[in-house]
């Protein structure tokens, strides 16, 4: 008579429809999976007849059921919706998230790749925003499930993990909001230019030619460095009609020294700034800006891992682009704008 075959805990996930990390917490009466999923996946163990095979258990006992997630700043607006988004995915998996703030810089982000095992987490969620040159050999040595949160760079065809982003540059659609409305004297206020620099790359290659005196580099990403960049354009014999903000804190900063300097928004100034953070909605004026997509990308970024996790590595790498979409706010029109006919 021919051998049956052997039951797999693969077998019994498809059959329970759920992920192989999930059946191997049911038989290890590990948290992280509801009652009820975990009557289902005993059901299923039972009508199937798996019986674990005790050396492979051991092994999957090893998984620590968490993931890491490594972002710039988390002082940065946008950061939290991107952690909430990845926890959120994680915990439909019965998994914790782990967080490295590398504030930007190239050596910590480095370091990272290089010490990830040591955090005992089973792949890595990855914002860079330095992006040193062995980021990507390093990631490709990591030889762990990674996933990236990729703005604005491009990255190559060969990197050996799971890429979420945009599909087209977020600055190139402020300048082409701010020259749409009519403003011919616009400035930039950003970072230094090596952080996110295709952003003011986007600033550089929307005109004809750059007045330096317009532009403004300041520290970081932060609040205090848009008030900074106010004092200086308020400073300037002939001040911008425009400013494109390289995020909404730095924006935000903007518009609320030139409330104190009397300077009026939009009317004066239009100001204009990229992440859509739920900051931008309560100020006065309320702050244009360029949805980059965080919640998803976060979301999907972490879905993709999760994958690639549970299924061993099976699946090609994804490249997944957003569409970044502008959402015009009273910060860069008047008030009447919204009422023509």
């Amino acid at each position: 008579m021919a051998n049956r075959k052997k039951v797999t805990i693969e077998d019994v996930a498809k059959k329970a429809g759920v992920g192989i990390a999930t059946v191997s917490r049911a038989l290890n009466n590990q948290g992280g999976i509801s009652a009820a999923t975990k009557a289902k996946i005993v059901q299923v163990i039972e009508e199937m007849g798996f019986t674990p095979n005790t050396s492979a258990q051991s092994l999957k006992i090893r998984q620590t059921y968490q993931i890491a997630l490594a972002v710039p700043d988390i002082r940065n607006a946008i950061i939290p919706d991107i952690a909430w988004s990845v926890e959120q995915a994680a915990k439909q998996h019965g998994y914790r998230v782990v967080q490295i703030n590398t504030l930007g810089n190239a050596r910590l982000e480095l370091e990272t790749l290089r010490e990830i095992k040591k955090l005992h987490v089973d792949g890595l969620v990855m914002m860079p925003l330095a992006y040193p040159k062995q980021l990507e050999s390093l990631i490709n040595q990591t030889g762990m499930p990674i996933s990236v949160i990729n703005y604005s760079k491009r990255l190559g065809a060969d990197l050996r993990a799971d890429v979420v982003g945009l599909s087209r540059q977020e600055g190139r659609l402020v300048m082409e909001h701010l020259k749409q409305i009519g403003r011919t004297r616009i400035a930039y206020a950003g970072a230094p230019k090596d952080k996110i620099e295709e952003r003011y790359f986007a600033y550089e290659q929307s005109l004809p030619h750059v007045d330096v005196s317009l532009v403004y580099f300041g520290e970081d990403f932060s609040f205090e460095t848009g008030r900074q960049a106010a004092n200086y354009f308020y400073s300037l014999k002939h001040m911008p009609d425009a400013i494109y903000a390289v995020n909404d804190m730095v924006a935000i900063g903007i518009v609320n020294r030139f409330k104190e300097l009397g300077v009026r928004v939009p009317e004066d100034v239009a100001i204009a700034g990229i992440d859509n953070n739920l900051w931008s909605t309560v100020t006065t004026p309320q702050i244009t800006s360029v949805s980059i997509m965080g919640s998803e990308v976060g979301r999907l970024a972490a879905e993709l891992l999760l994958k690639r996790i549970q299924s061993a590595g099976a699946t090609e790498y994804e490249r997944v682009e957003f569409e970044p979409r502008l959402i015009v706010r009273e910060s860069s029109v008047a008030a009447n704008y919204y009422t023509r006919p």
